[in-house]
């Protein structure tokens, strides 16, 4: 199937992604994920120990499966000023995943003419994307948990296309961190350790994912929270593979637009209801929903009052 790979390639670059990988589906799995779940560190994201036999076992997501191709594209790599606070590089725009579905489509429908039967995801679907990216020779795991790349470094989206055509598969490529340890350092809670990350302590989770009423963040994670409104990057800052150049230019959907520089917190605290569904609508933001988002909204406007001399 060496013409069903060159065909979804050319594809692929011409709606933007930067790379292509393929990697055979029945690769083992090693228990890290299992373990990383046993150990609780997925925090209150429980759909991922609910579909943990999907992700280490791809025939349960598209019986034949036989090539898993992983995909990506480029987001901005500069930190847009706004008045809200820091907002991850990756949410800044457009929601990502509508974004890349219609493009995925276009791929799909390419290897449907050599008779493959496909299912694709963005980071929703029950697929090990960074597993399969590594395998693929995108790149290698950083010790940040995420992909690292020689040309992009981890500035970038997966995207997997689960197929049941066997097509020609890439080598894994040996991980390059050496002994750095600058993401680890950097983490202002400590929740790296080794490629894996304790959402118990990420401010990515409690700023994005933490949407239940009855969780607390921890101390630390209060006092690390900064200007922090979505998420972190602090360990994609310090990564030196993230100095270089980028692989090519960004989509400009995915850079911040004015109305939301512009926001201040106040005015986002005004919001609600209908006004804040609008305001947010097609924003990659809006997955934290409006009582999360209001609640780190609140949090950091308290930081950011004067205290009183009664508050001394």
């Amino acid at each position: 199937m060496k013409e069903a790979r060159q065909a979804v390639e050319y594809a692929a670059a011409e709606l933007g992604f930067s790379a292509l990988g393929v990697a055979r589906a029945d690769l083992p799995q090693h228990n890290t994920l299992k373990r990383w779940i046993e150990q609780g560190c997925h925090a209150g994201m429980n759909w991922m120990e609910k579909h943990l036999p999907a992700r280490l076992n791809p025939q349960l997501v598209l019986p034949g499966v036989r090539s898993v191709i992983i995909l990506t594209y480029e987001y901005p790599r500069r930190d847009a000023r706004q008045k809200i606070g820091s907002v991850a590089r990756y949410a800044q725009g457009e929601d990502y995943h509508k974004l890349l579905s219609s493009k995925l489509a276009d791929l799909d429908e390419t290897l449907s003419i050599y008779g493959g039967k496909q299912l694709c995801f963005s980071d929703s679907g029950p697929v090990s994307e960074r597993f399969f990216a590594a395998q693929a020779g995108l790149g290698w795991i950083g010790r940040n948990g995420l992909l690292v790349r020689r040309r992009g470094g981890s500035f970038c989206f997966l995207s997997s296309i689960l197929t049941t055509l066997e097509l020609p598969v890439d080598s894994p490529m040996p991980n390059h961190c050496g002994n750095c340890r600058r993401c680890e350092e950097a983490c202002p809670t400590g929740a790296l350790h080794e490629g894996s990350c304790d959402a118990r302590l990420c401010l990515s989770y409690w700023t994005i994912e933490a949407r239940r009423e009855e969780e607390d963040p921890p101390l630390a994670v209060k006092r690390a929270l900064g200007k922090r409104m979505f998420g972190c990057d602090a360990c994609q800052e310090v990564c030196p593979w993230n100095s270089l150049p980028p692989v090519c230019r960004v989509d400009p959907h995915l850079l911040m637009p004015a109305r939301l520089a512009r926001a201040t917190l106040g005015e986002l605290e005004q919001m609600g209801g209908e006004t804040w569904q609008r305001f947010f609508a097609g924003f990659s933001m809006r997955r934290a929903g409006e009582k999360l988002l209001n609640r780190t909204v609140r949090s950091l406007r308290g930081s950011s009052r004067p205290q009183s001399r009664h508050e001394h």
